[in-house]
């Protein structure tokens, strides 16, 4: 079981990385497409999206999208396939491209200046004859380009959005979407995160922000889990599961701002709800390791101690975790 959970976290975090790289390229693709519609695109402009030298959004997308759905592996669906084969094509026709606007900017003039020359030998007027088509053929294949790639970026949008749905319990990617909403609106417009919510969850749209939670949770950003906790509860009041995240998340972050008392407290609350939720061992052992650890830490032990009425609140509260029934 924990074997099957680190192989669908590392391809979850894979899957964040191509759709990071996706929304990046299909925003700077859209860019300079404005641009060639009125005529001010340079060559050095397709540096970012497509180049030679493996640096640049395109080339990284391809060769993730690559690593990820063509290893034959059985997760590997036919959706994620005709995507991975539409990225490709799109990397393709991207170089080829390329290469015809350097042909029109870099070499064009020099063409031009020849055949505009109009007094060329003999011997040379065959040559500048082939420079004229070369330059046609260019400019004709670098615009043909452009429209096949903007039609395969709209049809892989939609293969993006239907992907998107199969990858809606992945937390990770929902942290993704949460932390770069301006890349998301860039591609989707205002109010994308949820207009995309709404898609994925229908009427449940606290589950987003339940699932976002818990992946902070699980990597102990706890100021964080409470916040998408917190949103969930207000997209569904009266969960108790969820407020009870909520209390075990402020106790964690309490705890590791330095505030012992404040921690107890939340965790008092956690345990107040424990006849009403299923408190799982994973979140036992947290508080109890806390609460062993302030009795470490606090010795309390004389009257006098400033801190001897934090340490039995801990002492309370570990008696109060050994009682609670286990969880089935």
């Amino acid at each position: 079981m924990e074997d099957h959970e680190i192989i669908q976290r590392a391809r979850d975090r894979q899957v964040v990385e191509i759709v990071h790289h996706f929304l990046q390229a299909v925003v700077t693709f859209r860019q300079q497409y404005e641009k060639y519609k009125h005529g001010a695109i340079h060559f050095s402009d397709l540096a970012k999206l497509v180049d030679d030298r493996g640096q640049s959004i395109l080339y990284a997308l391809k060769e993730l999208s690559h690593a990820l759905y063509r290893r034959g592996s059985p997760f590997v669906s036919e959706k994620e396939q005709i995507f991975d084969l539409t990225i490709g094509s799109i990397f393709h026709l991207a170089m080829k491209m390329r290469e015809d606007l350097y042909q029109l900017e870099i070499y064009g003039p020099k063409y031009m200046a020849l055949i505009e020359k109009g007094d060329n030998p003999p011997e040379q007027e065959n040559l500048v004859r082939k420079f004229r088509e070369i330059l046609s053929r260019a400019e004709t294949s670098f615009q043909e380009g452009m429209e096949e790639i903007a039609v395969l970026t709209k049809d892989v949008f939609r293969q993006f959005k239907e992907l998107l749905f199969d990858y809606r319990e992945n937390g990770l990617l929902l942290r993704f979407f949460m932390e770069e909403t301006h890349l998301l609106e860039a591609m989707i417009g205002q109010d994308a995160i949820n207009e995309l919510f709404r898609d994925l969850y229908a009427q449940d749209e606290a589950r987003a922000y339940r699932l976002a939670g818990e992946s902070y949770f699980q990597s102990s950003y706890f100021s964080r889990a409470v916040k998408n906790f917190s949103l969930a509860l207000e997209k569904s009041p009266g969960d108790e599961t969820l407020q009870f995240k909520v209390y075990l998340s402020q106790g964690m972050e309490q705890f590791y701002s330095f505030n012992p008392y404040q921690a107890l407290k939340f965790f008092e609350k956690c345990l107040a709800l424990a006849g009403k939720v299923e408190v799982l061992e994973t979140y036992r052992a947290m508080i109890r390791r806390v609460c062993q650890k302030i009795q470490e830490e606090f010795p309390g032990r004389r009257k006098s101690d400033q801190h001897r009425d934090l340490v039995k609140r801990a002492q309370s509260l570990l008696r109060h975790l050994e009682e609670l029934p286990l969880a089935p």
